[in-house]
């Protein structure tokens, strides 16, 4: 769809494609565990932030079998709308889990929750 933004520049619009899906929300949280150590009068003395993670929800109306229409569980999916900036910038894309609704009214919804990670 053609959009017209007045105002701030640099601002994006929408979605990118997916693959057996019409894409209609994605979300990514990316999040690093954390180890704090504490000195002998309880203050903060030392932090360390590693194994950073992306938790990944991506939903819509299913339109195939392949792409996000093939995912199941525990396998590695791609997906076009992953951001590769601000702490997760590599790693492949693993399924959590998958949920299908569908109603008497509306088109089969499809909705993938995965995690990416780098694995050594």
């Amino acid at each position: 769809m053609a959009v017209i933004t007045i105002g701030t520049t640099g601002a994006s619009w929408g979605l990118t494609a997916e693959t057996g899906l019409l894409v209609q929300t994605f979300s990514q949280k990316n999040t690093r565990e954390k180890n704090q150590v504490r000195n002998e009068i309880g203050e903060f003395a030392l932090v360390a932030f590693y194994n950073p993670t992306a938790a990944i929800s991506v939903s819509g109306v299913l339109v195939g079998a392949t792409g996000i229409g093939a995912a199941a569980p525990g396998v590695i999916l791609t997906v076009a709308n992953v951001v590769s900036t601000n702490g997760c910038p590599t790693g492949g894309v693993y399924v959590d889990d998958i949920e299908f609704s569908s109603s008497n009214t509306d088109f089969k919804k499809f909705t993938v929750n995965a995690t990416r990670m780098s694995i050594a």
